[in-house]
């Protein structure tokens, strides 16, 4: 049975910077007319005039089963089958149908707000469109369908938990993108220099003959080791030093000298430019402040 709700948006809702614009499922037959003529005019388009979200919406559209095309204005149709997921930007011009001799079944959950733009941008997904391929009737679309259920049958009662919950959604998309992590061929590999990086901490590495030792050219280490983790490999080194001195800071008497010492840094005056170009304070000053803040605590 195709179900749909359409949420209305409070001036307070819009404040928390999340919010869910509506939800829905439905299953369209071979042969049967598509769109469907239920839908709010704000949605509702044809396959000749297309459409475009708000400016302030985007949407999360999961074909589950079926088969059929998406276009976008600048290109051409795109197949869509089952286990597809596209995230669609405000303001894109758009549409979308199934195949006339096989139908299809989507869901889709509307969504918008200040945060959201964050998550929906490089790094953490390409530039639009936003197309995923997904494994069928896995995790995701079993947590996408109780979602979508819980918004159809509760939204008025619990607003933010429900946007939080499409937010938390898209992240496991993003966790999951390949451009992200790297090539998954590459991740143990990543991994294994992740921990090698960790495990010489206060040693200068030699990132070049580390990639040698790990089978691969430096050039690839390097990219896959960015797409991976964020950070360049000195970089992330740099980061888990200055971690490693913020503990070290808070949980022991250790004299600061022997911190920058024991994390890697040749000189304290290297160490405090270091950890103030990260943390917006002196190594001093951080551990007097932790250590007040503890005092302070109940």
């Amino acid at each position: 049975m195709n179900k749909i709700h359409y949420c209305p948006i409070s001036p307070i809702q819009r404040q928390f910077g999340l919010y869910v614009t509506g939800a829905g499922h439905e299953l369209t037959k071979p042969g049967e007319p598509y769109p469907h003529e239920y839908h709010s005019s704000d949605y509702y388009f044809t396959w000749r005039n297309g459409r475009a979200l708000a400016d302030w919406e985007y949407q999360l559209l999961y074909i589950r089963d079926g088969r059929g095309t998406i276009q976008f204005k600048r290109g051409k149709s795109i197949p869509l089958h089952g286990g597809t997921v596209v995230i669609l930007h405000p303001g894109e011009w758009h549409r979308y149908r199934p195949d006339p001799k096989i139908g299809w079944s989507e869901a889709y959950i509307g969504i918008g707000g200040e945060y959201l733009q964050h998550i929906v941008s490089e790094p953490f997904f390409l530039s639009s469109p936003i197309i995923i391929r997904i494994a069928p009737n896995g995790r995701f679309d079993h947590d996408l369908i109780a979602l979508v259920d819980e918004i159809l049958s509760s939204s008025a009662e619990h607003p933010y938990t429900l946007a939080l919950k499409t937010a938390t959604l898209i992240a496991s998309l993003c966790e999951n993108q390949v451009p992200r992590h790297g090539k998954s061929s590459h991740n143990v590999t990543i991994r294994r220099a992740n921990l090698h990086i960790a495990h010489h901490l206060g040693e200068a590495i030699d990132f070049s003959e580390l990639a040698k030792r790990l089978g691969m050219g430096y050039t690839l280490f390097r990219r896959c080791f960015q797409e991976y983790n964020g950070l360049a490999p000195l970089e992330y080194q740099i980061a888990l030093r200055i971690r490693r001195a913020q503990n070290l800071l808070v949980s022991s008497n250790v004299p600061i000298t022997q911190i920058a010492a024991e994390t890697g840094f040749r000189s304290l005056a290297y160490f405090s430019k270091f950890f103030h170009d990260r943390t917006g304070s002196s190594p001093m000053q951080f551990r007097s402040r932790s250590r007040l803040q503890v005092e302070n605590d109940p």
